[in-house]
């Protein structure tokens, strides 16, 4: 089922050129509601997941630059339940497959 056409936009030419993968941990039962609701205003987060394991969600964080992505992490640190962020700074991207090249 198709669900919409859209333009994809590179970040890179926007100037939002450095990548951070995020890894959210919450204190105590955080819903996904919650973590969607404290990460969804910050225009950084290109996306939010929950997943299994230690950490509670993992974001796609894109930025500018170190400094940019430093304001932007200090922000998601100050949002409600969240105990701490660990980072992986995405040095290149290999490739990007969409869901039609896919199947």
């Amino acid at each position: 089922m198709i669900r919409g056409y859209v333009a994809i936009v590179d970040p890179a030419a926007m100037g939002w050129s450095t990548r951070g993968i995020v890894s959210l941990m919450c204190d105590g039962r955080v819903s996904a509601a919650e973590i969607r609701a404290a990460t969804a205003p910050i225009p950084e987060v290109a996306a939010a997941y929950t997943v299994a394991g230690q950490a509670s969600a993992i974001l796609h964080v894109q930025a500018a630059d170190t400094a940019h992505m430093e304001d932007a992490l200090e922000r998601i640190r100050q949002a409600p339940g969240v105990r701490a962020t660990e980072t992986q700074i995405v040095l290149s991207t290999l490739f990007e497959r969409p869901l039609a090249d896919r199947v």
